[in-house]
C-alpha cells in the first residue's frame, strides 16, 4: 500500500536531479535511517494526466515483478501529497548509448561488450516476456551499464503493457516495429524489432535509422526496407540482428530462442549491485554470481489477437503518422536531451543522427521520391498506401 506523508516526515531527503524526462524527474535520495542511496521518480499529483498514468503504471508493473537482475529493481513508493514517489536502486554506470557515442572515453565499442549487454537485455526481456508484459520502449537510453561495465539492465516501464492490451502506438518511433508504426499490433515480437535496432546503436552510436520525420515512419512501417547492417560486425552478430528484424513478426525469433543463439550462447553474466553512491565511489561492491530465472515453467504462449477493424478504422495510418510526428501542437523531436530520461549526462554532445555511417538500403521503396515532413502531403501517399 502507498504511504501518504509529509514531505517533513518522509523516512528520506530528496537531493539534486538526476534525470528529466516528459513523464517526470529523477532524484538522488537518502534514506535517513539506513543511510542508503537510492533513486526516486517523481510526477506532481496536479501534473497532466498522462503523466500521472505513466508512473502508476510503471509502479504496478515493476512491483509486480518478481527479481531479476536485468531489470532495475523495484524498493517501493510514496507520496508526500504533492508528489507520486518510485523508488529504484541507483544505477550510476550511464546508458548504452552515451557509452556507444563515446568509445574514446570508454572500451563499449568493441563486440565481446556489445555481446554482453545484448545477452543482459535479452534475458530481461524474456524475463518480462514470461510474465506477459511487453516493454514497449527498448532502445538504448533505456538500458543502463552495470557496475561491471560488461553488464546492464532494463529500465523506464513507463511505456510498457500487459499482453492483450489494445493501445495506440507507443514507444520511440526510430525503434519501433513496423506493425507498431502503422498500430496493427504491439508485442513481444514488437520488442524483439527494437532490440534488433538498439544492438545496432549499441555498434554505430547512432540509431538504427536516420531521423527524417515522416519519411523514416513510412519507410520503417510501409516499405520492405530494413535498417543496414553494421560493418566490421561479426557473422554470428549479424545472423542475430537478421533474427531480430524481419519485417514479418511472425518469422522474428523470440527471447527465449534468441538467448539460445551462438552470438550470445557462450556469454555468462555477473553483477552485483551497489548499496549506495560511497560504495560505487569506493568499488566496494559485495561480489555475487546472479543468474536468469531458468525454472521448469513453460514459455509463455499467448497468441495476441489483432485490434478489431473498427478500431483500426478509428485510428487511421494518416492520424498514426501524425501523432507520431506531433504531439501537443507541436513538432517532436525525438533526439532533443529533454525529451529523454538521462541518468549522468555526456560531457560533450553526442553525434547528431542521420550522420554519415549509419545508412537505410533502399530494398523495393528505393525508387520513391523524398517526401516532406508536411502532413497534408504525407497523408494522401500513406491512404493510398
Amino acid at each position: 500500500m502507498m504511504a501518504t506523508t509529509t514531505s517533513n516526515s518522509l523516512p528520506w531527503i530528496r537531493g539534486r536531479v538526476i534525470g528529466r524526462g516528459s513523464y517526470g524527474s529523477v532524484f538522488l535520495a537518502f534514506d535517513r535511517a539506513s543511510g542508503q542511496i537510492f533513486a526516486v521518480k517523481s510526477v506532481d499529483l496536479s501534473s497532466h494526466s498522462d503523466q500521472m498514468d505513466s508512473l502508476s503504471k510503471e509502479i504496478r508493473i515493476l512491483s509486480s515483478l518478481d527479481h531479476s537482475p536485468y531489470i532495475v529493481k523495484y524498493l517501493g513508493h510514496d507520496s508526500d501529497g504533492l508528489h507520486l514517489n518510485l523508488h529504484l536502486e541507483l544505477l550510476p554506470g550511464g546508458t548504452v548509448t552515451d557509452a556507444a557515442a563515446r568509445p574514446c572515453l570508454s572500451k563499449f565499442s568493441d563486440e565481446e561488450t556489445v555481446r554482453s549487454h545484448t545477452r543482459c537485455l535479452v534475458l530481461a526481456l524474456r524475463h518480462l516476456h514470461r510474465r506477459g508484459i511487453v516493454h514497449c520502449d527498448v532502445k538504448g537510453r533505456n538500458v543502463i551499464v552495470g557496475q561491471d561495465p560488461s553488464t546492464a539492465k532494463l529500465v523506464d516501464f513507463g511505456s510498457a503493457m500487459r499482453m492483450g492490451s489494445v493501445n495506440r502506438p507507443r514507444g520511440s518511433p526510430l525503434w519501433m516495429a513496423p506493425e507498431a508504426i502503422r498500430g496493427e499490433y504491439q508485442g513481444p515480437e514488437s520488442d524483439v524489432w527494437s532490440l534488433g535496432c538498439t544492438v545496432i546503436e549499441m555498434v554505430t552510436g547512432r540509431p538504427a535509422w536516420e531521423d527524417e520525420g515522416a519519411e523514416t515512419l513510412r519507410r520503417i512501417g510501409f516499405s520492405d526496407e530494413l535498417p543496414e547492417s553494421p560493418v566490421g560486425m561479426s557473422a554470428q552478430g549479424l545472423d542475430f540482428l537478421e533474427k531480430c528484424l524481419r519485417r514479418d513478426r511472425k518469422e522474428r525469433w523470440s527471447c527465449h530462442q534468441l538467448s539460445q543463439h551462438p552470438f550470445l550462447a557462450s556469454e555468462t553474466v555477473t553483477e552485483s549491485s551497489p548499496r549506495c553512491v560511497l560504495d560505487w565511489v569506493n568499488s566496494e561492491f559485495d561480489e555475487g554470481l546472479e543468474s536468469e530465472d531458468d525454472d521448469d515453467r513453460t514459455e509463455l504462449k499467448k497468441e495476441m489477437e489483432s485490434p478489431t477493424v473498427a478500431e483500426l478504422r478509428a485510428f487511421s495510418t494518416s492520424s498514426r503518422v501524425g501523432e507520431l510526428c506531433h504531439g501537443g501542437g507541436r513538432t517532436v523531436y525525438w533526439e532533443l536531451e529533454e525529451d529523454w530520461m538521462v541518468v549522468r549526462q555526456p560531457r560533450t554532445a553526442a553525434p547528431a543522427t542521420g550522420a554519415a555511417g549509419v545508412k537505410l538500403n533502399k530494398g523495393k521503396a528505393g525508387g520513391k521520391e523524398p517526401f516532406t515532413s508536411n502532413l497534408n502531403q504525407i497523408n494522401h501517399l500513406l491512404f493510398v498506401l
